[in-house]
């Protein structure tokens, strides 16, 4: 029944961000500030990585997939014997929204980003699910540690 709910939660956050990034493209084509200036939504074609940090675009997929085969082996290797629902949540919410974003460069060679946080950064969905699966899994060895 969990992995059941799993792949339904999975599903429906890869449905959230593709539809956002749908209505962001068609339908975002001035910014609309949420609060203040400080969060806005304003569309964004993001050839780079987070921050908008250049890396020549092979690179850029290539690396990706590096990154992504090294967190799938890691996982397999280390994590996945622990059976710990947090740390494949962590794992799987990190790896499914790394591939998302990482097949979107190699379709269209960039991302579509629309959340933006003044002085800070501009992001999508599956940013902040990547974000998210971080935190999860650094909270994940935290209670392991205190353990």
């Amino acid at each position: 029944m969990q992995k059941n709910i799993f792949y339904i939660v999975l599903i429906t956050w890869l449905f959230l961000d593709a539809i956002t990034k749908y209505l962001a493209f068609y339908y975002l084509k001035n910014p609309i500030s949420l609060i203040w200036d400080f969060l806005s939504l304003k569309l964004l074609f993001n050839p780079w990585i987070a921050f908008g940090i250049p890396i020549y675009p092979l690179f850029l997929k290539l690396i990706t997939i590096f990154l992504i085969l090294w967190i799938f082996y890691y996982y397999f290797k280390e994590e996945r014997k622990k059976k710990s629902f947090l740390i494949d949540s962590a794992f799987w919410c990190i790896l499914a929204w790394a591939i998302w974003n990482w097949v979107e460069r190699v379709l269209k060679s960039e991302v579509i980003d629309f959340i933006s946080i003044e002085y800070f950064s501009i992001f999508n969905i599956a940013d902040i699910l990547i974000s998210l699966g971080a935190i999860l899994y650094l909270y994940a060895i935290y209670r392991e540690i205190k353990k």
